[in-house]
């Protein structure tokens, strides 16, 4: 293997022997630790499949008082709600006011139970985003006070938005709207139109890529001890994590964008919480660049 210079902020006489230390642990990290190739989502466009509500409803398979408790108990953050929502048909059942009203081109439809269940609409990938621009606002993620979220499905080659309203009465949160727009009015459009084509298009993102560039990772022979080390392009191929391509699933918290932004976090999270990493981009002489990169994955 080559010898590459890792710059770390070390006092004492052993700072170049530490540098070459975290370079192994580093890749150590690379190879011990596979990130999940997050699979290619189908477009916006669906296949009916069975109705599986409809199955639900059979009567060997009915609701116990106990059950329904479950489904109408107080909920925590959003996130522990949406891997359960998107997992389980009979929660989705309980938890959406249908018939559901959908906002297409202007219009507005009523979407049944049976109409949910064959378009099965979340059901879309288990990877999802968070867009912030200032450190402060990551807390929204893990306020049990929020009240209002909006889970956006953002196809870029098809320039379609699909949002999904939740919002948490009672303690529970609860599907009440979802609307179809253009990507044309989407507020984010800009930056996910670059970030669709960085994760797509490897030398688009070499040219996107600050050299060097801080990644962060967990010791692979220590979760609780932390990596940080400045690393080159070449480092960065290496380590970098598959991300998803085609459709990009973004929670929105009601943090407002602004006109002109300088700095973007994107936080990147599996449903089953083993995937999670966080991504700082920089707005330099007018392009966005990836200047660090956390992976804190399991």
């Amino acid at each position: 293997m080559v010898c590459v210079s890792i710059v770390i902020e070390v006092m004492g006489k052993m700072k170049f022997l530490w540098g070459i230390s975290v370079a192994v642990l580093l890749c150590c990290a690379a190879c011990v630790r596979q990130k999940p190739e997050a699979s290619a989502p189908p477009a916006f466009s669906v296949v009916p499949v069975a109705d599986t509500l409809a199955e639900v409803d059979s009567d060997s398979l009915f609701f116990s008082p106990v059950e329904e408790k479950v489904f109408s108990g107080e909920d925590g953050i959003f996130e522990e709600f949406l891997h359960e929502f998107c997992a389980d048909t009979m929660m989705q059942k309980h938890r959406i006011d249908f018939p559901l009203p959908c906002l297409r081109k202007g219009q507005e439809t009523l979407v049944g139970e049976q109409e949910w269940a064959s378009l099965n609409l979340l059901g879309l990938t288990d990877i999802y985003y968070t867009l912030f621009e200032r450190d402060a606002e990551m807390e929204a993620e893990r306020d049990t006070a929020m009240r209002k979220a909006h889970v956006e499905c953002v196809d870029v080659k098809a320039g379609q938005v699909r949002t999904f309203l939740f919002e948490k009465i009672g303690g529970c949160w609860r599907l009440l709207k979802m609307h179809e727009a253009e990507m044309a009015s989407y507020k984010h459009r800009d930056f996910f139109t670059f970030y669709h084509r960085f994760v797509a298009d490897s030398l688009f993102q070499s040219l996107h890529v600050n050299d060097p560039m801080t990644f962060v990772t967990l010791d692979p022979e220590d979760d609780f001890n932390i990596l940080e080390a400045n690393i080159d392009m070449e480092q960065w191929f290496a380590f970098r994590p598959m991300l998803p391509e085609h459709l990009l699933v973004n929670v929105d918290y009601g943090v407002k964008p602004s006109r002109r932004p300088k700095r973007k976090i994107l936080t990147c999270k599996s449903l089953g919480g083993n995937f999670s990493t966080t991504s700082y981009f920089r707005r330099i002489d007018g392009e966005w660049m990836l200047t660090r990169f956390e992976d804190m994955s399991n």
